[in-house]
């Protein structure tokens, strides 16, 4: 049964990565669009000195992971490993979509739907990777490398290092093209956060652990959160406990959730919508 699981997400994550390649190559590459990740560095570089993207992406990938192995372990990087390798295969297996809509001479003035479709149907394809649990490669591992010797919170890192290669592609391709970049990564991450968890803003987290202080520790440290301790007395046994309480958004939803099952394989939560 658990081989038929790992089967079936293996399946799902390769064809959202080839849904994210096939939009890359649609809407983003063919427009010069920086949207940060190794996909924005590919663009940069691609523009500049003619090297084919999948090159760049793989090259970056392989740097990265080799980067994170020796910085945080092979467990810290093994769910980006797969996605790592097949995204820049799946660049060059749709770089004709790029050719393509090259070839139609799209007018300036529908960049902008063009711009707003890619980050859609990455977004939710995202999404989709995300939920298995594995990603594309890339910043991912950026951040927790940032994380780990800066001690910046994960969506500080996130925000930096994307933050920087839409910057370097303004002053590479021009500035207006960052106004588009933004734009990509706002609906992009509506997107992903529609299929992680629903159109929510927050949730809450209510955490029942034996390792509490570990838990609050990586809470405050890692995420940059506060926590609430609540006393519970069970139903059954009359016996006192302490749950942790915390609320926290969309984005860092699978971060707790991921970090809290490091800390403590047992540890048992509920999460709850939340609204700001």
């Amino acid at each position: 049964m658990k081989s038929k699981k790992l089967l079936k997400n293996y399946i799902i994550v390769t064809f959202a990565t080839l849904v994210v390649a096939a939009a890359f190559n649609m809407f983003f590459l063919p427009f010069n669009l920086v949207t940060g990740g190794s996909s924005g560095i590919s663009v940069i570089v691609n523009y500049l000195f003619s090297i084919e993207p999948s090159i760049t992406v793989l090259v970056v990938h392989i740097t990265i992971l080799i980067l994170g192995y020796i910085t945080l372990g092979g467990k810290k990087v093994s769910r980006s490993i797969y996605g790592s390798l097949i995204y820049p295969f799946f660049i060059d297996f749709t770089e004709p979509l790029s050719e393509y809509v090259i070839s139609l001479n799209i007018s300036s003035n529908n960049l902008l739907v063009f711009a707003i479709f890619g980050a859609v149907l990455s977004g939710l394809a995202l999404g989709v990777i995300h939920k298995r649990g594995y990603t594309t490669g890339g910043s991912d591992v950026v951040d927790q490398i940032i994380n780990k010797y800066f001690g910046l919170t994960i969506g500080t890192a996130d925000f930096l290092f994307n933050g920087s290669i839409v910057i370097i592609g303004g002053f590479a391709l021009g500035f207006e093209k960052i106004l588009y970049a933004v734009l990509i990564l706002y609906v992009r991450g509506i997107s992903t956060d529609k299929i992680l968890i629903g159109s929510y803003s927050n949730k809450i987290f209510y955490i029942i652990t034996k390792e509490k202080e570990l838990v609050k520790q990586f809470i405050n440290n890692d995420l940059g959160l506060t926590v609430t301790s609540i006393n519970s007395v069970g139903g059954y046994s009359n016996t006192g406990s302490e749950i942790l309480m915390c609320v926290i958004s969309n984005r860092d939803y699978f971060k707790l959730k991921e970090g809290i099952s490091d800390v403590d394989k047992t540890a048992f939560f509920l999460a709850t919508h939340a609204h700001n």
